[in-house]
């Protein structure tokens, strides 16, 4: 008689845990979307590098000759000279990555 009790209320707690998944798993959501991540907007907080590291970050990816042009929104254009050729580069002021490089002239 006992393993019999067990047994049923085994069962009935499986039942009910079965019966509830379907309702947690319908209160959780993932949106994919326009640039916005999972549902929800992250501000994005930049400290912007100083004058100094941006030309270190720059001079650490193999560039010399480095000048500082224009800031603008997160963003600095540099002149810089790698190998032969003079570039004309696009680079965050948060990180120090260059995001877009064109070619001007041989040096």
């Amino acid at each position: 008689m006992k393993i019999a009790s067990i047994l049923r209320a085994g069962v009935l707690g499986l039942a009910l845990a079965a019966a509830s998944l379907p309702v947690q798993a319908a209160s959780i959501q993932f949106q994919f979307g326009t640039g916005e991540g999972f549902g929800f907007r992250r501000p994005l907080i930049c400290i912007e590098l100083t004058d100094r590291q941006l030309r270190e970050a720059v001079a650490d990816q193999g560039y010399r000759s480095i000048y500082l042009n224009v800031r603008n929104d997160r963003r600095i254009q540099v002149r810089a000279t790698k190998g032969e050729w003079v570039y004309l580069l696009r680079v965050s002021t948060c990180t120090g990555a260059i995001l877009d490089r064109d070619r001007l002239r041989r040096s």
